[in-house]
């Protein structure tokens, strides 16, 4: 037998104690093929049961309390604020001229708008026709239901 000399081991001896490491993290890490895994204990089942059923207790007690204002006195939920109606339109009859030669016309004004208008007989605005128009009063008809009245100025 030959005797191998230290100086021949040298340029060697990092990848043997790497080796020898790596063989001794085999043998800890890996299974062994005989050993059955440890049956869960029945504490830490019902346990686990009892922690996931609370959980979802909490969550429904979560959304309750949310829905509850927690400084204010009556701890109702808050209600939402209700939009506003549209006002509804009104119309308004403002003057009536009557031309020479020409067809009588009537002032008249929406609740809802600003503008002035100039309107003749048989003329619509919005929803509103111009049935007839008279010395100071108009027939008017909405939305094609029965035709009623408007006076100057009421």
């Amino acid at each position: 037998m030959s005797t191998v000399s230290a100086k021949t081991m040298k340029p060697y001896m990092p990848a043997l104690i790497l080796a020898g490491f790596m063989l001794a993290a085999l043998a800890v890490w890996l299974p062994g093929a005989h050993s059955d895994p440890a049956p869960e204990p029945p504490v830490l089942k019902e346990i686990d049961e009892r922690l996931s059923s609370g959980s979802a207790r909490l969550s429904e007690l979560m959304q309750v309390t949310n829905a509850r204002p927690l400084f204010h006195a009556s701890r109702r939920p808050v209600a939402e604020p209700e939009a506003p109606a549209q006002p509804k339109a009104v119309m308004k009859l403002l003057g009536i001229i009557a031309e020479d030669g020409s067809e009588t016309r009537a002032f008249v004004k929406l609740s809802t708008s600003s503008n002035l208008y100039r309107i003749g007989k048989g003329e619509t605005i919005g929803k509103w026709r111009i049935v007839d128009i008279g010395r100071e009063e108009i027939t008017v008809s909405k939305d094609g239901k029965k035709p009623y009245t408007l006076k100057i100025g009421g």
